[in-house]
């Protein structure tokens, strides 16, 4: 089984990250994973932190010669933006601000900002690529694409960047909808034999712990509205995934984005030491982070695609993994039903 964890705060030093369960014999493409990076980074409606920020990374164990060694994997993000906000008691609607101070009993609501911050998501995208690359060396691949935002209900370039601007001059930020579509995915991942096994319920776990994620859905959209019979006659309307198991079709995700609650004119909210009321202004929020979610998503569900692959097939490295992966997708090609 595959496990991570992360640390680091926004404006710290830097973001770390730990690997563990990886297997051998992986290469660990350094140009892509800076791309990925810069892909997080540079997605459309991102703050103007992001030109600051190059996400310069290190893996500093876990490799030797390139490729994985099945030791846990390091690496760290140096962080380029390093000035820490003065102390705030007033909270941030929308934010873990007001929770986490009551949870830990602080009157800095910076102290909360700094772990809570999306900032952190860079070092996941950054673990999730060593998945995402072991992934492919076994046929899966990973594409996102955002399907709402704002009011619109088709995205393309053009509108999107006249939406985000619109929503910049009005000091207004914006919310929507991604798909996250896995091909290539072997049947027989996952498990309904208990709830938390199921494969759909560990991939809305890892979705909605992206920040702002709201909501999660496997399957197409148009499922909840077709009958019985349209269903069986269209087995891709469910996602890839029945009773907790992968069927062999393609995985399909949809993930509900919400709108940034940092408002450059301010929220309504209350100062926690005073217990005055006040607007909380943020002049450094996205105006929108469901491109930037689209991009995160891809890892982090790789991170569980590949703990699953584990799980089923066994293996400490990419050579022993393969042929077994390859010899099951012989054994079970004829009873997918395409």
């Amino acid at each position: 089984m595959i496990r991570y964890l992360t640390a680091g705060e926004s404006h710290g030093d830097s973001l770390t990250g730990i690997l563990e369960g990886f297997p051998a014999g992986v290469r660990a493409d350094r140009a892509y994973i800076a791309g990925e990076l810069a892909r997080r980074r540079g997605a459309p409606g991102r703050s103007a932190r992001q030109s600051a920020e190059t996400d310069p990374f290190e893996i500093l164990s876990g490799l030797r010669g390139g490729l994985t060694t099945g030791a846990p994997i390091a690496v760290s993000i140096k962080n380029a933006v390093r000035a820490v906000p003065e102390p705030s008691a007033l909270p941030r609607p929308g934010h873990a601000d007001l929770g986490g101070m009551l949870k830990y009993g602080l009157t800095d609501a910076g102290l909360v900002r700094e772990r809570a911050s999306a900032r952190e998501t860079a070092m996941r995208t950054a673990l999730g690529c060593f998945a995402s690359l072991l992934n492919a060396g076994l046929g899966i691949k990973a594409s996102s694409r955002v399907t709402s935002l704002g009011n619109l209900r088709t995205v393309t370039a053009r509108n999107a960047a006249d939406q985000i601007e619109r929503a910049r001059r009005n000091g207004d930020t914006l919310g929507g909808e991604f798909e996250l579509v896995f091909t290539g995915v072997p049947a027989g991942l996952g498990s309904y034999a208990h709830a938390d096994r199921r494969l759909g319920a560990r991939l809305g776990a890892a979705l909605l712990g992206i920040n702002g994620v709201k909501g999660f859905s496997v399957g197409s959209a148009e499922l909840t509205a077709a009958g019985g019979k349209e269903a069986a006659r269209r087995p891709e309307l469910s996602g890839g995934i029945d009773g907790g198991v992968t069927n062999g079709r393609d995985i399909v995700l949809r993930c509900a984005v919400k709108p940034v609650p940092g408002l450059p004119g301010g929220a309504p909210s209350r100062d926690l030491r005073t217990l005055k009321r006040a607007a909380a202004v943020s002049r450094t929020s996205d105006i929108t982070a469901v491109f930037a979610a689209a991009v995160i998503a891809e890892h982090v569900a790789a991170l569980e695609l590949a703990s699953a692959l584990l799980e089923k097939f066994g293996g400490d490295s990419l050579a022993e993994i393969k042929p077994r992966v390859e010899a099951w997708r012989k054994r079970t090609a004829r009873s997918i039903n395409r």
